[in-house]
């Protein structure tokens, strides 16, 4: 009865184990849609080996299956045959070129578009525990756990790492490529959204305790929505919010507790996430629902949230000022 239990949780919550919003079969981009046909074709692959080796298999066990008759009778001996032989050794090695040939026109292809691509535009990643960081060095704009990209437009990632490897992978627009630390030359990888819409990304890389919570999210806009949007940040407009008792003392909290790590603006870079826009963002620290409440819980204890964040709890802080600080946070758009 236990073994019978334990299969039945087993190949229940296995499947359910590799649950996830992350789409690895729906591609967005030219990138993801020659990995997914590379995909397919090795499936195809895969599953005509194992239509022809399990037919053999049930054949050959029904013809030469013990009977009677042959109960008391000795096989004659087989050397070998040739034909069989050579077919036995030819067929995979045709069987691998098939999946060889594309996919080394397919990586060199990938690899040539980072030089070669007309138009391309680049933006510098860098992984942190447990944080990404966006910076557009050509527009002065930084951005933490999510980026913005026009559709249509190949996109360079210059991939490093502050602490230790992660892993930059968003499913729908292509591969993982690992960020690591130290060293002077990042690693690139050239990304291209074919279609507008937001899609999700992730450390695919164990780098510690809240690995799995390392999210975030690309945009791919229109170019005309991506121009309008990129120069209204280099603006760094402060956020349009009433003058209220409530959001002054918040916004001096901030510049005496929180300034010395964040920024609040999109032109501005600290060691800490850029807290710009954090007031629009459906989630804090890609984490928990974004509301004036949770704010306020994770203001006090974020490592309850995000095991081995670096921030510091500030559980000394009074309700009140609480409520300021999560107000004025609110209202960074």
């Amino acid at each position: 009865m236990k073994r019978l239990l334990f299969l039945v949780l087993f190949f229940t919550i296995m499947p359910l184990s590799g649950c996830s919003s992350l789409q690895v079969l729906d591609p967005k981009g030219p990138v993801a849609k020659l990995q997914e046909n590379l995909f397919q074709l090795s499936t195809g692959i895969m599953i005509l080996v194992f239509i022809t080796v399990f037919s053999m298999f049930v054949i050959f066990t029904w013809k030469y299956r013990e009977t009677p008759e042959r109960r008391d009778v000795t096989p004659a001996y087989v050397k070998g045959n040739r034909k069989y032989e050579i077919a036995w050794t030819v067929i995979p090695i045709i069987l691998l070129l098939i999946l060889a040939v594309p996919t080394v026109q397919g990586t060199f292809s990938l690899s040539d578009s980072q030089e070669n691509e007309d138009g391309k535009m680049e933006i510098t990643v860098t992984g942190h525990q447990y944080w990404w960081e966006f910076n557009y060095s050509d527009e002065g704009v930084t951005l933490s756990n999510e980026v913005w990209i026009p559709v249509d437009t190949p996109v360079v990632f210059k991939l490093k790492s502050d602490d230790v490897i992660h892993s930059f992978w968003v499913p729908q627009l292509g591969g993982k490529k690992d960020l690591n630390p130290g060293g002077t030359t990042p690693n690139r990888l050239t990304l291209h959204a074919s279609e507008t819409g937001v899609y999700e990304g992730k450390c695919a890389e164990l780098c510690g305790a809240s690995h799995s919570l390392m999210r975030f999210k690309v945009h791919a806009v229109s170019k005309e929505k991506y121009d309008e949007w990129i120069s209204d940040k280099q603006e760094d407009r402060a956020p349009e919010a009433a003058a209220s008792d409530s959001y002054e003392k918040g916004k001096k909290l901030f510049t005496s507790n929180c300034l010395s790590c964040h920024a609040d603006g999109y032109t501005e870079k600290r060691d800490g996430p850029n807290l710009a826009g954090v007031g629009r963002k459906d989630y804090i620290a890609s984490v928990i629902p974004n509301s004036d409440e949770n704010m306020k819980k994770w203001i006090k204890d974020p490592k309850s949230f995000k095991p081995g964040a670096k921030m510091p709890g500030f559980g000394d802080l009074s309700d009140e000022e609480l409520e300021a600080l999560a107000d004025y946070l609110s209202n960074l758009k």
